[in-house]
């Protein structure tokens, strides 16, 4: 089947974790050889059984002991002491050489901004063979909530997809969390779509609205930011989420595969 890897990233409390269990749901379905890595060394309670756990290597308690740093500066030093243990990552691949995974990812923005840690190991995999694709989350009730928090999320979304530079599919989670109003009445494809024309700035004073029209500018003029709903409960949303990974990663699904997904159907009449 080849290398291939999954890369999910995101803000913290975005969904990741429960993405991943999702996803390697799917993938078992279809009976591809999928493990779930954890790379995440402040995770505590996962949601799934890690074939590769970083944790065995590094763990950000047990750095936050032994060097005095605070949560987000240990994390740092977790993900750079990983990333300056090479061998290890190489070891662990070597065991699933030809499997499909799926790589949880920590949280902090730091790593995914001016810190080149993902970015380090996205080039890892490449140089180890993998077909490379990184799926970037965002929480739907979070940012459809605050056109500030969507407006900072879009841009955190286009730099990643910068920085990575590999195949990307940005998704809003938690979509199962929304009104049904908002599924029902297509509002949410204006979120999927960036339509910032449609969203209110009323409350933010003008200097910011300035800026928040200049950004939509930038993100539209390039067309480089979209995203696709994911409901955990709805398997036609994942099936679609796979579906456009298995497209940008080159591999066949087993399974059937809707041509789309309509967030619109909420079972009622």
């Amino acid at each position: 089947m080849g290398k291939h890897a999954i890369v999910v990233v995101g803000p913290a409390g975005s969904g990741k974790s429960t993405f991943c269990k999702t996803l390697f749901e799917h993938y078992s379905i279809t009976k591809k050889s999928t493990h779930i890595c954890n790379f995440d060394p402040a995770a505590e309670d996962l949601c799934y059984e890690p074939s590769m756990d970083v944790r065995e290597l590094i763990c950000v308690d047990d750095v936050l002991e032994a060097k005095g740093l605070g949560p987000n500066g240990g994390l740092v030093f977790a993900m750079e002491y990983l990333m300056s243990h090479a061998g290890w990552i190489n070891d662990q691949l070597a065991d699933y050489a030809d499997d499909f995974l799926i790589v949880d990812m920590p949280g902090q923005v730091e790593l995914l901004s001016h810190i080149p840690v993902v970015p380090g190991f996205v080039e890892l995999l490449r140089q180890q063979g993998y077909f490379v694709s990184a799926v970037f989350m965002l929480d739907a009730p979070t940012v459809t909530s605050d056109t500030g928090k969507y407006v900072s999320g879009c841009l955190l979304a286009l730099t990643t997809q910068m920085s990575l530079e590999c195949p990307f599919v940005g998704v809003l989670s938690k979509c199962d969390l929304l009104p049904k109003e908002m599924r029902r009445d297509s509002v949410l494809q204006r979120f999927e779509n960036c339509d910032f024309d449609f969203m209110s700035t009323d409350r933010m004073p003008e200097r910011w609205r300035n800026m928040t029209r200049q950004v939509a500018t930038v993100v539209n003029d390039f067309s480089l930011v979209k995203f696709v709903p994911v409901d955990i409960t709805d398997e036609d949303t994942v099936r679609y989420v796979a579906s456009l990974l298995n497209d940008t990663l080159q591999v066949d699904d087993d399974a059937e595969v809707n041509d789309g997904y309509d967030m619109g159907d909420t079972g009622e009449a």
